[in-house]
Protein backbone atom coordinates (compact mmCIF):
# COMPACT_ATOMS: atom_id res chain seq x y z
CA UNK A 1 0.00 0.00 0.00
CA UNK A 2 1.28 3.35 -0.91
CA UNK A 3 1.75 6.21 1.50
CA UNK A 4 -0.15 9.66 0.63
CA UNK A 5 1.72 12.57 -0.73
CA UNK A 6 4.53 9.96 -1.53
CA UNK A 7 4.80 9.25 -5.47
CA UNK A 8 4.45 5.81 -6.22
CA UNK A 9 4.86 4.03 -9.01
CA UNK A 10 1.66 3.20 -11.65
CA UNK A 11 0.23 -0.26 -11.26
CA UNK A 12 1.55 -3.20 -13.35
CA UNK A 13 4.95 -1.70 -13.27
CA UNK A 14 7.96 -2.13 -11.21
CA UNK A 15 11.15 -0.69 -9.93
CA UNK A 16 14.44 -2.71 -10.85
CA UNK A 17 16.55 -2.07 -7.98
CA UNK A 18 20.39 -2.75 -8.03
CA UNK A 19 20.17 -6.08 -5.95
CA UNK A 20 17.64 -7.49 -8.69
CA UNK A 21 19.82 -6.13 -11.85
CA UNK A 22 22.48 -8.54 -11.45
CA UNK A 23 19.97 -11.55 -12.58
CA UNK A 24 18.87 -9.40 -15.63
CA UNK A 25 22.25 -8.41 -16.68
CA UNK A 26 23.20 -12.03 -16.89
CA UNK A 27 20.29 -12.50 -18.80
CA UNK A 28 21.28 -10.10 -20.93
CA UNK A 29 24.56 -11.04 -21.53
CA UNK A 30 23.61 -14.62 -22.44
CA UNK A 31 21.47 -13.54 -24.65
CA UNK A 32 23.79 -11.46 -26.37
CA UNK A 33 26.65 -13.92 -26.44
CA UNK A 34 24.19 -16.20 -27.79
CA UNK A 35 22.62 -14.00 -30.87
CA UNK A 36 26.30 -13.26 -31.46
CA UNK A 37 27.34 -16.98 -32.08
CA UNK A 38 24.44 -17.71 -34.32
CA UNK A 39 24.84 -14.55 -36.47
CA UNK A 40 21.85 -12.28 -35.52
CA UNK A 41 22.39 -8.32 -35.22
CA UNK A 42 20.77 -6.21 -32.90
CA UNK A 43 17.81 -3.73 -33.79
CA UNK A 44 16.39 -0.92 -32.00
CA UNK A 45 12.81 0.22 -33.01
CA UNK A 46 11.21 2.77 -31.03
CA UNK A 47 8.89 2.58 -28.58
CA UNK A 48 5.59 3.74 -29.92
CA UNK A 49 4.94 3.12 -33.41
CA UNK A 50 1.58 4.43 -35.43
CA UNK A 51 -1.84 2.74 -34.34
CA UNK A 52 -2.50 1.59 -37.62
CA UNK A 53 0.71 -0.76 -37.77
CA UNK A 54 -0.80 -3.42 -35.05
CA UNK A 55 -4.41 -3.12 -36.06
CA UNK A 56 -2.83 -4.38 -39.86
CA UNK A 57 -0.43 -6.58 -38.59
CA UNK A 58 -1.25 -7.83 -35.28
CA UNK A 59 -4.82 -8.63 -35.92
CA UNK A 60 -8.31 -7.12 -35.06
CA UNK A 61 -9.94 -10.22 -33.01
CA UNK A 62 -6.48 -10.32 -30.81
CA UNK A 63 -6.77 -10.08 -27.03
CA UNK A 64 -4.15 -7.65 -27.58
CA UNK A 65 -5.59 -4.95 -30.04
CA UNK A 66 -9.47 -5.23 -28.48
CA UNK A 67 -8.50 -4.79 -25.07
CA UNK A 68 -4.41 -4.05 -24.47
CA UNK A 69 -3.21 -1.71 -25.90
CA UNK A 70 -1.90 1.50 -24.57
CA UNK A 71 -2.99 4.20 -27.25
CA UNK A 72 -2.56 7.61 -27.16
CA UNK A 73 -5.35 9.36 -29.35
CA UNK A 74 -4.71 11.87 -32.07
CA UNK A 75 -4.41 15.80 -31.42
CA UNK A 76 -5.49 17.01 -34.43
CA UNK A 77 -5.58 16.15 -37.75
CA UNK A 78 -2.22 14.04 -36.11
CA UNK A 79 -1.42 10.27 -36.22
CA UNK A 80 -2.70 7.96 -33.73
CA UNK A 81 -0.42 6.28 -31.56
CA UNK A 82 0.22 3.31 -29.57
CA UNK A 83 3.22 1.85 -26.93
CA UNK A 84 4.05 -1.17 -28.67
CA UNK A 85 2.70 -4.35 -26.83
CA UNK A 86 4.88 -6.64 -29.29
CA UNK A 87 7.99 -6.04 -31.19
CA UNK A 88 7.87 -7.66 -34.34
CA UNK A 89 5.30 -5.53 -35.97
CA UNK A 90 8.24 -2.85 -35.32
CA UNK A 91 11.12 -4.96 -36.67
CA UNK A 92 9.48 -5.58 -39.65
CA UNK A 93 8.98 -1.65 -40.45
CA UNK A 94 12.48 -1.14 -39.32
CA UNK A 95 13.38 -3.77 -42.14
CA UNK A 96 10.86 -2.35 -44.95
CA UNK A 97 10.90 1.08 -44.11
CA UNK A 98 15.14 1.19 -44.15
CA UNK A 99 15.17 -0.85 -47.18
CA UNK A 100 17.43 -3.53 -45.55
CA UNK A 101 16.01 -6.34 -47.56
CA UNK A 102 16.91 -3.73 -50.53
CA UNK A 103 20.46 -4.31 -49.57
CA UNK A 104 20.33 -7.80 -49.07
CA UNK A 105 17.50 -10.22 -49.21
CA UNK A 106 17.95 -12.26 -45.98
CA UNK A 107 18.47 -10.85 -42.34
CA UNK A 108 18.75 -12.29 -38.66
CA UNK A 109 18.17 -9.75 -35.95
CA UNK A 110 17.48 -9.39 -32.19
CA UNK A 111 16.23 -7.01 -29.67
CA UNK A 112 15.96 -6.38 -26.09
CA UNK A 113 13.46 -3.93 -24.10
CA UNK A 114 10.24 -3.11 -22.56
CA UNK A 115 6.73 -3.29 -24.06
CA UNK A 116 3.18 -2.14 -23.02
CA UNK A 117 -0.18 -4.05 -22.33
CA UNK A 118 -3.16 -2.91 -20.34
CA UNK A 119 -3.75 -6.47 -18.58
CA UNK A 120 -4.51 -7.24 -15.09
CA UNK A 121 -0.86 -7.28 -13.35
CA UNK A 122 -0.08 -10.59 -11.64
CA UNK A 123 2.89 -12.22 -10.87
CA UNK A 124 5.47 -12.43 -13.69
CA UNK A 125 2.96 -10.10 -15.74
CA UNK A 126 3.04 -6.68 -15.78
CA UNK A 127 1.85 -3.92 -17.75
CA UNK A 128 4.89 -2.81 -18.28
CA UNK A 129 7.47 -5.95 -19.04
CA UNK A 130 10.08 -6.35 -21.14
CA UNK A 131 10.82 -9.11 -23.96
CA UNK A 132 13.76 -10.46 -25.84
CA UNK A 133 13.65 -12.12 -29.58
CA UNK A 134 14.64 -12.72 -32.71
CA UNK A 135 13.21 -12.23 -36.37
CA UNK A 136 14.94 -14.56 -39.16
CA UNK A 137 13.65 -12.78 -42.63
CA UNK A 138 13.77 -13.51 -45.98
CA UNK A 139 13.84 -17.64 -46.29
CA UNK A 140 11.10 -20.66 -45.89
CA UNK A 141 14.07 -23.09 -44.94
CA UNK A 142 12.27 -25.30 -41.88
CA UNK A 143 15.90 -25.25 -40.75
CA UNK A 144 15.59 -22.12 -39.52
CA UNK A 145 12.77 -22.47 -37.53
CA UNK A 146 14.55 -24.88 -35.98
CA UNK A 147 17.46 -22.47 -35.54
CA UNK A 148 15.27 -20.00 -33.86
CA UNK A 149 14.05 -22.95 -31.32
CA UNK A 150 17.59 -23.79 -30.50
CA UNK A 151 18.46 -20.10 -29.64
CA UNK A 152 15.86 -19.77 -27.60
CA UNK A 153 17.28 -23.23 -26.06
CA UNK A 154 20.47 -21.67 -25.70
CA UNK A 155 19.71 -18.84 -24.05
CA UNK A 156 18.02 -20.58 -21.17
CA UNK A 157 20.86 -22.87 -21.18
CA UNK A 158 23.36 -20.32 -20.65
CA UNK A 159 21.23 -19.07 -17.52
CA UNK A 160 20.68 -22.37 -15.90
CA UNK A 161 17.57 -23.03 -17.07
CA UNK A 162 16.95 -26.28 -17.91
CA UNK A 163 13.84 -27.72 -16.60
CA UNK A 164 11.61 -26.15 -19.13
CA UNK A 165 9.21 -28.20 -22.58
CA UNK A 166 9.06 -27.16 -25.85
CA UNK A 167 5.40 -27.95 -27.47
CA UNK A 168 5.25 -27.51 -31.50
CA UNK A 169 2.31 -27.30 -34.10
CA UNK A 170 1.27 -26.11 -37.63
CA UNK A 171 -1.05 -23.35 -38.62
CA UNK A 172 -0.65 -24.81 -42.55
CA UNK A 173 -1.10 -21.71 -44.87
CA UNK A 174 -3.67 -20.12 -47.18
CA UNK A 175 -4.04 -23.12 -49.49
CA UNK A 176 -4.71 -25.61 -46.55
CA UNK A 177 -6.69 -23.48 -44.00
CA UNK A 178 -9.90 -23.39 -45.82
CA UNK A 179 -10.62 -26.41 -45.22
CA UNK A 180 -9.81 -26.50 -41.80
CA UNK A 181 -11.27 -23.16 -40.73
CA UNK A 182 -14.96 -25.00 -42.47
CA UNK A 183 -13.82 -28.26 -40.20
CA UNK A 184 -13.97 -25.81 -37.30
CA UNK A 185 -16.79 -24.01 -37.48
CA UNK A 186 -18.88 -27.41 -38.20
CA UNK A 187 -17.53 -28.21 -34.81
CA UNK A 188 -17.85 -25.29 -32.74
CA UNK A 189 -21.19 -23.98 -34.08
CA UNK A 190 -23.68 -26.62 -32.78
CA UNK A 191 -22.42 -25.54 -29.29
CA UNK A 192 -21.67 -21.76 -29.92
CA UNK A 193 -24.56 -20.62 -27.15
CA UNK A 194 -22.37 -21.89 -25.12
CA UNK A 195 -18.83 -20.55 -25.46
CA UNK A 196 -17.85 -17.34 -23.64
CA UNK A 197 -18.87 -13.97 -25.30
CA UNK A 198 -15.04 -13.30 -27.03
CA UNK A 199 -15.45 -16.72 -28.12
CA UNK A 200 -18.60 -15.96 -29.90
CA UNK A 201 -17.38 -12.77 -31.50
CA UNK A 202 -14.17 -13.97 -32.71
CA UNK A 203 -16.54 -16.96 -33.94
CA UNK A 204 -17.26 -15.34 -37.21
CA UNK A 205 -14.01 -12.88 -37.24
CA UNK A 206 -11.49 -15.33 -36.76
CA UNK A 207 -12.47 -18.69 -35.72
CA UNK A 208 -8.60 -20.04 -34.89
CA UNK A 209 -8.56 -17.53 -32.51
CA UNK A 210 -11.46 -19.48 -30.61
CA UNK A 211 -8.94 -22.30 -29.77
CA UNK A 212 -6.97 -20.02 -27.88
CA UNK A 213 -9.48 -18.99 -25.56
CA UNK A 214 -8.51 -19.49 -21.39
CA UNK A 215 -12.09 -20.38 -20.05
CA UNK A 216 -11.75 -23.89 -18.60
CA UNK A 217 -15.16 -24.59 -20.11
CA UNK A 218 -14.17 -23.97 -23.36
CA UNK A 219 -10.62 -25.32 -23.31
CA UNK A 220 -12.60 -28.73 -22.28
CA UNK A 221 -14.68 -28.62 -25.48
CA UNK A 222 -12.30 -27.75 -27.51
CA UNK A 223 -10.25 -30.43 -26.55
CA UNK A 224 -12.49 -32.67 -28.73
CA UNK A 225 -12.14 -29.76 -32.06
CA UNK A 226 -10.36 -30.84 -35.28
CA UNK A 227 -6.66 -30.75 -35.11
CA UNK A 228 -4.64 -28.30 -38.17
CA UNK A 229 -2.17 -30.89 -38.90
CA UNK A 230 -4.77 -33.18 -40.14
CA UNK A 231 -5.70 -31.02 -42.54
CA UNK A 232 -2.41 -29.73 -43.46
CA UNK A 233 -1.34 -29.34 -47.74
CA UNK A 234 1.57 -31.71 -48.75
CA UNK A 235 3.79 -28.60 -49.03
CA UNK A 236 2.87 -27.51 -45.39
CA UNK A 237 3.38 -31.34 -44.04
CA UNK A 238 6.52 -31.61 -45.37
CA UNK A 239 7.88 -28.45 -43.97
CA UNK A 240 6.31 -29.53 -40.49
CA UNK A 241 7.90 -33.12 -40.34
CA UNK A 242 11.68 -31.33 -41.42
CA UNK A 243 11.31 -29.21 -38.65
CA UNK A 244 10.63 -31.69 -36.39
CA UNK A 245 13.44 -33.79 -37.84
CA UNK A 246 16.00 -30.94 -37.36
CA UNK A 247 14.70 -30.39 -33.83
CA UNK A 248 15.21 -34.50 -33.26
CA UNK A 249 19.25 -33.91 -34.93
CA UNK A 250 19.41 -30.74 -32.83
CA UNK A 251 18.84 -32.87 -29.67
CA UNK A 252 15.93 -30.97 -28.10
CA UNK A 253 13.17 -32.77 -26.72
CA UNK A 254 9.82 -31.73 -27.52
CA UNK A 255 5.85 -32.92 -27.81
CA UNK A 256 3.32 -31.36 -30.71
CA UNK A 257 0.56 -29.84 -29.22
CA UNK A 258 -2.22 -29.72 -31.56
CA UNK A 259 -3.82 -27.07 -29.66
CA UNK A 260 -1.17 -24.55 -29.97
CA UNK A 261 -2.39 -21.95 -32.23
CA UNK A 262 -0.23 -18.82 -30.87
CA UNK A 263 -2.42 -15.36 -30.25
CA UNK A 264 -2.02 -13.33 -32.99
CA UNK A 265 -2.98 -13.21 -36.67
CA UNK A 266 0.03 -13.15 -38.79
CA UNK A 267 1.44 -16.74 -37.58
CA UNK A 268 1.58 -19.20 -40.65
CA UNK A 269 3.04 -22.98 -40.52
CA UNK A 270 5.20 -23.54 -37.59
CA UNK A 271 4.40 -22.49 -34.24
CA UNK A 272 6.08 -23.19 -30.68
CA UNK A 273 6.12 -22.80 -27.24
CA UNK A 274 8.41 -22.83 -24.31
CA UNK A 275 7.00 -23.70 -20.61
CA UNK A 276 8.28 -24.36 -17.51
CA UNK A 277 6.56 -26.25 -15.01
CA UNK A 278 8.07 -24.57 -12.21
CA UNK A 279 6.31 -21.30 -12.59
CA UNK A 280 2.67 -22.71 -11.71
CA UNK A 281 -0.39 -22.00 -13.79
CA UNK A 282 1.02 -19.20 -15.86
CA UNK A 283 4.47 -20.66 -16.83
CA UNK A 284 4.84 -19.52 -20.53
CA UNK A 285 8.40 -18.78 -20.77
CA UNK A 286 7.96 -17.19 -24.92
CA UNK A 287 7.46 -18.86 -27.68
CA UNK A 288 7.17 -18.00 -31.49
CA UNK A 289 6.72 -19.18 -34.66
CA UNK A 290 7.00 -18.70 -38.97
CA UNK A 291 4.81 -15.80 -40.53
CA UNK A 292 5.30 -16.22 -44.27
CA UNK A 293 2.98 -13.65 -45.67
CA UNK A 294 3.79 -10.50 -43.04
CA UNK A 295 6.31 -8.79 -44.78
CA UNK A 296 4.81 -8.53 -47.81
CA UNK A 297 1.14 -7.76 -45.96
CA UNK A 298 2.98 -4.90 -44.67
CA UNK A 299 4.14 -3.47 -48.26
CA UNK A 300 7.20 -5.37 -48.39
CA UNK A 301 8.63 -8.27 -51.06
CA UNK A 302 7.36 -11.65 -50.63
CA UNK A 303 9.39 -13.17 -47.74
CA UNK A 304 9.66 -16.23 -45.96
CA UNK A 305 9.90 -15.09 -41.39
CA UNK A 306 10.13 -16.76 -38.41
CA UNK A 307 11.15 -15.31 -35.26
CA UNK A 308 10.74 -15.59 -31.35
CA UNK A 309 10.01 -13.83 -28.70
CA UNK A 310 10.44 -14.42 -24.53
CA UNK A 311 9.63 -12.55 -21.32
CA UNK A 312 12.62 -10.95 -19.44
CA UNK A 313 10.45 -11.59 -16.10
CA UNK A 314 9.23 -14.83 -17.09
CA UNK A 315 12.93 -16.47 -17.42
CA UNK A 316 14.24 -14.70 -14.61
CA UNK A 317 11.30 -16.62 -12.59
CA UNK A 318 12.06 -19.56 -14.18
CA UNK A 319 15.94 -18.78 -13.10
CA UNK A 320 14.98 -18.02 -9.48
CA UNK A 321 12.87 -21.36 -9.80
CA UNK A 322 15.97 -23.10 -10.86
CA UNK A 323 18.16 -21.91 -7.94
CA UNK A 324 20.46 -20.01 -10.14
CA UNK A 325 22.55 -17.54 -8.21
CA UNK A 326 23.71 -14.31 -10.34
CA UNK A 327 26.74 -13.32 -10.16
CA UNK A 328 27.65 -10.85 -8.02
CA UNK A 329 28.71 -7.40 -8.70
CA UNK A 330 32.49 -7.22 -9.76
CA UNK A 331 34.89 -6.90 -6.72
CA UNK A 332 36.20 -3.32 -6.40
CA UNK A 333 39.58 -2.68 -6.70
CA UNK A 334 40.12 0.06 -3.72
CA UNK A 335 38.10 2.41 -0.94
CA UNK A 336 40.22 5.68 -1.03
CA UNK A 337 39.71 6.75 2.73
CA UNK A 338 40.72 10.17 3.97
CA UNK A 339 42.16 10.89 7.52
CA UNK A 340 40.63 13.83 7.84
CA UNK A 341 39.41 16.47 6.20
CA UNK A 342 42.42 18.49 4.73
CA UNK A 343 43.04 15.55 2.72
CA UNK A 344 39.78 14.76 0.74
CA UNK A 345 40.90 16.40 -2.32
CA UNK A 346 44.16 14.22 -2.45
CA UNK A 347 41.67 10.79 -2.03
CA UNK A 348 39.91 12.73 -4.92
CA UNK A 349 42.84 13.18 -6.63
CA UNK A 350 44.07 9.72 -5.72
CA UNK A 351 41.06 7.93 -6.73
CA UNK A 352 40.99 9.16 -10.11
CA UNK A 353 43.87 8.43 -10.80
CA UNK A 354 43.21 4.83 -10.09
CA UNK A 355 39.98 5.18 -12.08
CA UNK A 356 42.41 6.47 -14.96
CA UNK A 357 44.00 3.45 -15.10
CA UNK A 358 41.42 1.31 -15.48
CA UNK A 359 40.59 0.26 -11.98
CA UNK A 360 37.12 0.83 -10.26
CA UNK A 361 36.24 1.88 -6.71
CA UNK A 362 35.19 4.23 -4.61
CA UNK A 363 35.16 6.73 -1.85
CA UNK A 364 33.42 8.61 1.21
CA UNK A 365 31.55 11.75 -0.06
CA UNK A 366 29.59 12.34 3.43
CA UNK A 367 32.67 13.93 5.85
CA UNK A 368 32.23 10.44 7.85
CA UNK A 369 35.28 9.36 10.38
CA UNK A 370 38.17 6.83 9.36
CA UNK A 371 36.15 3.81 11.07
CA UNK A 372 33.34 4.38 8.98
CA UNK A 373 34.76 4.76 6.43
CA UNK A 374 36.57 1.41 6.41
CA UNK A 375 33.55 -0.06 7.22
CA UNK A 376 31.89 1.03 4.06
CA UNK A 377 35.36 -0.19 2.75
CA UNK A 378 34.42 -3.70 3.68
CA UNK A 379 30.88 -3.71 2.87
CA UNK A 380 32.08 -2.82 -0.71
CA UNK A 381 34.44 -5.36 -1.14
CA UNK A 382 37.11 -3.76 -2.30
CA UNK A 383 40.71 -5.53 -2.28
CA UNK A 384 42.59 -2.45 -1.16
CA UNK A 385 41.91 0.36 1.02
CA UNK A 386 43.67 3.21 0.32
CA UNK A 387 44.45 6.03 2.84
CA UNK A 388 45.92 9.83 3.30
CA UNK A 389 46.39 11.64 5.88
CA UNK A 390 48.87 14.43 7.19
CA UNK A 391 51.95 11.94 7.18
CA UNK A 392 51.12 10.39 3.96
CA UNK A 393 50.15 14.34 2.56
CA UNK A 394 53.85 15.71 4.07
CA UNK A 395 55.40 12.47 1.97
CA UNK A 396 53.21 12.77 -1.35
CA UNK A 397 52.65 9.51 -0.82
CA UNK A 398 49.58 7.10 -0.45
CA UNK A 399 49.39 3.81 2.15
CA UNK A 400 47.85 1.06 0.91
CA UNK A 401 45.67 -1.20 3.28
CA UNK A 402 45.63 -5.30 2.16
CA UNK A 403 41.67 -5.78 3.25
CA UNK A 404 42.15 -9.62 3.28
CA UNK A 405 45.34 -9.66 5.57
CA UNK A 406 46.10 -6.46 6.62
CA UNK A 407 49.24 -5.49 5.31
CA UNK A 408 50.01 -2.64 4.74
CA UNK A 409 52.60 0.16 2.83
CA UNK A 410 53.32 3.68 2.22
CA UNK A 411 54.12 4.04 -1.50
CA UNK A 412 54.04 6.97 -3.97
CA UNK A 413 50.92 7.31 -5.86
CA UNK A 414 52.01 5.93 -8.82
CA UNK A 415 53.44 3.05 -7.24
CA UNK A 416 50.26 2.22 -6.13
CA UNK A 417 48.63 2.33 -8.97
CA UNK A 418 51.05 -0.18 -10.73
CA UNK A 419 50.99 -2.45 -7.29
CA UNK A 420 46.75 -2.49 -7.60
CA UNK A 421 47.24 -2.86 -11.23
CA UNK A 422 49.41 -5.75 -10.71
CA UNK A 423 47.04 -7.54 -7.98
CA UNK A 424 43.70 -7.27 -10.31
CA UNK A 425 42.85 -10.75 -11.06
Amino acid sequence: MSTPGIPHRPEGTQDLLPDQLAAWSGLESAARQVFHRYGYQEVRPPLFENTALFHKSTGEATDIVEKEMFTVPPRGEGESYTFRPEFTPGVIRLLIENQLLKQKGFWKVWYWGPAFRYERPQKGRYRQFHQFGVEAVGSHDPLLDVETIVVFAEILKGVGVTDYAIRINSMGDAKCRGAYRDALKAFIEPNLASYCENCRRRFERNVFRVLDCKVPADRARNERAPAMIDHLCVECGDHFSAVQRGLKEAGLAFDVDKRIVRGLDYYTRTVYEFSSARLGAQDALGGGGRYDTLVGQMGGPDAGAVGFSAGCERVILAMEAAGVKPSAAATADFFAVAADDAARPEVFRAAQAFRAAGLSGDLDYEGRSVKAQMRSANRSGARYAVLIGAEERAQGRVRLKKMDGGEESVVPLDEAVRILKGANP
